[in-house]
């Protein structure tokens, strides 16, 4: 009787590691980009995302300290990334992604919702703004879609400049209200690599 009651305790806490240790690292199908695991540290990104929309293959890795890698194939549409939440101080990496759509500073605000690319154009142009980087264009749009409130419609940012490491996001959150385009409080901001319409690739990337 103790020996099938101690077998039974192994195979739950099996059952319990396996599937903890697929949830960090696979992305779920979802309206919803909340990320699908975590990562608590005192020092460093302390946030950690892999959200697929379900088409394709995407297989992400929750790496140490600042790293993931993300690998996929014949992708519907993907985000993978590492960063900080909330997210407003600068942004530094290493590390290259080969075949993504986007690669860099990616992330959302609250009240009012909004969805941010930095080094990246697309939509009307609502003017420009210097950080020091160099100078931005703003550009903006409306898209309905999943968002980190579940699907909706939001509003998309897109930042035309410089898309290389020591991206300081309270930068732009600046530049955006002297626009007359306040971004609300800011909620998580990762630099991301992402991937669409059927495109395959890889990525290896540590942030700091």
């Amino acid at each position: 009787m103790r020996f099938v009651s101690i077998l039974a305790i192994l195979l739950i806490a099996a059952f319990v590691y396996w599937g903890c240790e697929n949830q960090a690292n696979s992305p779920v199908a979802s309206d919803d980009m909340q990320p699908t695991a975590s990562v608590n540290k005192t020092a460093g990104p302390n946030y950690y995302q892999c959200w697929t929309n379900g088409q394709g293959t995407v297989k992400c890795t929750n790496g140490s300290g600042g790293n993931y890698q993300v690998k996929w194939t014949n992708c519907g549409n993907f985000v993978a990334g590492k960063g900080y939440n909330p997210g407003s101080g600068t942004m530094s990496w290493s590390g290259s992604c080969s075949g993504c759509q986007y690669f860099g500073v990616y992330g959302w605000t609250t009240g009012p919702l909004v969805e941010y690319y930095i080094g990246r154009g697309g939509g009307t142009s609502c003017g420009s703004y210097s950080t020091s980087k160099g100078t931005y264009t703003l550009y903006t749009k409306s898209v309905t879609g999943p968002s980190i409130q579940g699907n909706t419609t939001f509003k998309q940012y897109n930042c035309s400049g410089s898309g290389s490491s020591g991206i300081n996001v309270s930068e732009h959150f600046n530049g955006w209200k002297k626009l007359g385009k306040g971004a609300g409080s800011p909620n998580y901001c990762i630099v991301a690599s992402e991937g669409w319409g059927g495109s395959s690739g890889s990525a290896n990337v540590t942030v700091y």
